[in-house]
């Protein structure tokens, strides 16, 4: 759980953690993509196979891969848990997805 860049309370955010030791700032910061409650066209869901540890069965969670952010390490507040590498695969090919319609990558 981290900042909420888009709400203006006191709640922290979930986040998934997409990059964190391959970072100029390893253990510092970490590059970030949001997690939510909301059951967007694009949100990828998070079912329960995808977790491996801190699934809430009485909620469904999504992830956002065009929502990114770094996130410092002093804001983290604590760990919901952990969701599988290929989860995590998915979001970030998804997220690349995104960037990349806007700059080409290839070039």
């Amino acid at each position: 759980m981290g900042p909420d860049p888009y709400n203006a309370g006191t709640d922290p955010r979930p986040w998934l953690v997409l990059a964190a030791g391959g970072l100029p700032y390893a253990g510092e910061e970490y590059v970030c993509a949001g997690l939510t409650l909301s059951d967007l066209p694009d949100n990828v869901e998070l079912r329960d196979e995808d977790w491996v540890t801190g699934n809430d069965p009485t909620k469904t969670s999504y992830c956002s891969p065009w929502v990114l952010a770094t996130v410092k390490h002093d804001a983290v507040v604590g760990a919901q848990g952990y969701v599988t590498e290929v989860f995590t695969r998915k979001i970030v090919r998804r997220s690349v997805e995104y960037l990349s319609r806007d700059v080409d990558i290839e070039a």
